[in-house]
């Protein structure tokens, strides 16, 4: 090594000597770091989301699979079915009746038909109640009886009418009850007038019955007897 570099390297070391020394940091320094640190900042913020919002994904995904029910599982319950409303019976103001008998061994019998002429359908059940009234349209009460027979169809053997004892009667459509009378007393008594009790809901009248020819008188001071059987479709 010359003697040049060795005045040279004393030169450069004096100098540096002289440069003061620095306890901060230059502003325009710490401007860009902090610029940096906050840019940063913000890319961690935006991973730590699309990180997030991924799991949050991840876990949905997992939770429809598990509620995605399999192959075997059961189906889910219905909802429960009202039942509709029941058709109501029918009322006196609905009904006409009309009355037919044929003389059979010292009897009449036949049936009562009764017609709903109103235009909705309702119901018949059970068996009707037969009041018979004088010329003056009051009430025979003493010298009568009344009993239930068997429906038509039961005395006929044939099959039993579907909906049975329940008959439903369309608009124009009929029901009909047996009869059977017997035994009418004194001979030559005036033939009675019908009224017809519909369950719940007054009284019908029933045409035609009145022209029927009685009954012979086959027991003197027995009483007439009527049997009335249920009602049942006639159409």
């Amino acid at each position: 090594m010359t003697e040049i570099d060795d005045d040279l390297r004393e030169l450069l070391r004096r100098k540096a000597d002289e440069v003061p020394l620095h306890g901060q940091v230059p502003t325009a320094l710490v401007g860009r770091a902090r610029r940096r640190i906050a840019l940063n900042s913000i890319g961690v913020g935006l991973a730590v989301v699309v990180i997030a919002g991924a799991s949050f994904a991840g876990v949905r995904a997992i939770q429809q699979q598990h509620a995605k029910p399999g192959p075997f599982a059961s189906s889910p319950p219905k909802p429960a079915v009202t039942p509709a409303a029941t058709t109501s019976g029918c009322t006196s103001g609905q009904l006409r009746a009309v009355g037919s008998m044929q003389g059979a061994a010292g009897s009449r019998e036949g049936a009562v038909r009764l017609t709903n002429y109103s235009n909705k359908t309702c119901t018949l059940q059970g068996t009707p109640v037969i009041t018979l009234l004088d010329g003056n349209l009051h009430p025979i009460t003493t010298g009568v009886t009344f009993s239930s027979s068997p429906a038509q169809w039961q005395a006929n053997a044939t099959p039993r009418p579907a909906g049975w004892p329940v008959v439903m009667l369309a608009p124009f459509h009929s029901a009909s009850f047996r009869v059977r009378w017997s035994n009418w007393c004194p001979q030559g008594r005036p033939v009675p007038l019908w009224q017809i009790h519909i369950p719940g809901s007054g009284t019908v009248d029933a045409n035609g019955l009145e022209a029927v020819s009685p009954p012979p008188c086959n027991g003197p001071g027995m009483p007439s007897t009527i049997e009335v059987g249920p009602f049942e479709p006639s159409d």
